[in-house]
């Protein structure tokens, strides 16, 4: 176990993972993000640090020797105040991310996962302070019954500097790591991350540059739309898509967020991964590969 320096009150952190390097790498980066960090190789040291500490979140992988994630998360789900749990993992499936959830996951992450995502979904599980879901009252099994209209959207005709300003102050909010875009008409035309904008400009500078310089000098920022940097092929479903095909494809792609769209392609807002899993209870069905509720 490997104890670190404090940050801010909080936002005390325990990462449980078996990899060496990868620990010590998150674990600055995250202490440079103001968190208290500290780790432990397996569930069995995790659960050892939690009887005379108090964490806020936990970051847990699930393929490790002696206790592996999922036994250490029902293990802390029987704790009297258990903090929020985000499995992070390397070796997604699909009943893994059914089962995690189930158990009482905050969220499930799928490595890698970039620092500025995985600071926003640490914060917001350090704010919840442990998972309360409530009952399933009814049956769910297609994207529609899912969707989250309250998204932002934004146009293919908007400044590049838009999509930076919702990436720093609405989007983590709203826990997305993704924009999609739409046209003039509401219609998917394409999508766009941090990474596609970062690329940009450093394409344009002839350097490699990190979010928050990006963000502390927006005038590094081209003089281009959206729609010059958005990438347009863009995964998305209908909202008659059953669950099960929706979170085998955002788990095979590792996606967090998906868009759902009519037939004209519009929007109708998106689903979210951790969503999807509370409502499956097992493996994929068999799906006919010609089903015209297939992901597009």
């Amino acid at each position: 176990m490997v104890e670190r320096r404090e940050g801010k009150a909080g936002r005390r952190v325990l990462l449980v993972d078996d990899e060496a390097r990868f620990v010590l790498q998150l674990g600055k980066l995250l202490e440079a993000r103001d968190f208290e960090v500290a780790s432990a190789t397996d569930g069995r040291q995790a659960l050892t640090l939690m009887e005379t500490r108090r964490f806020d979140a936990v970051l847990l992988d699930l393929r490790m020797p002696g206790l592996g994630g999922m036994a250490t998360l029902a293990r802390i789900q029987q704790q009297k105040q258990p903090p929020a749990v985000i499995i992070l993992t390397g070796h997604a499936t699909l009943e893994s991310g059914i089962e995690a959830i189930r158990q009482g996951a905050f969220d499930y992450l799928i490595k890698p996962c970039g620092i500025e995502e995985l600071e926003a979904k640490l914060n917001q599980a350090c704010e919840a302070g442990q998972i309360r879901r409530n009952p399933v009252l009814w049956p769910r099994s297609v994207a529609g019954e899912l969707v989250l209209e309250a998204f932002r959207r934004i146009a293919d005709t908007d400044p590049l500097l838009e999509a930076v300003s919702i990436f720093n102050h609405r989007l983590p909010r709203m826990g997305g790591e993704t924009l999609y875009i739409v046209d003039g008409n509401g219609r998917l035309t394409g999508h766009l991350s941090k990474a596609d904008i970062l690329a940009k400009v450093a394409g344009a500078k002839g350097g490699g540059i990190t979010w928050a310089q990006l963000s502390s000098n927006p005038q590094w920022l081209p003089a281009l739309t959206v729609g010059d940097v958005m990438n347009p092929d863009t995964v998305a479903v209908k909202p008659e898509t059953a669950l099960d095909r929706v979170a085998a494809t955002m788990i095979e792609r590792g996606f967090h967020t998906l868009p759902v769209i009519d037939e004209n392609r519009q929007v109708l807002g998106v689903i979210q991964l951790k969503d999807v899993l509370v409502y499956l209870e097992g493996p994929p069905s068999r799906m006919d590969q010609n089903r015209k509720d297939e992901v597009i």
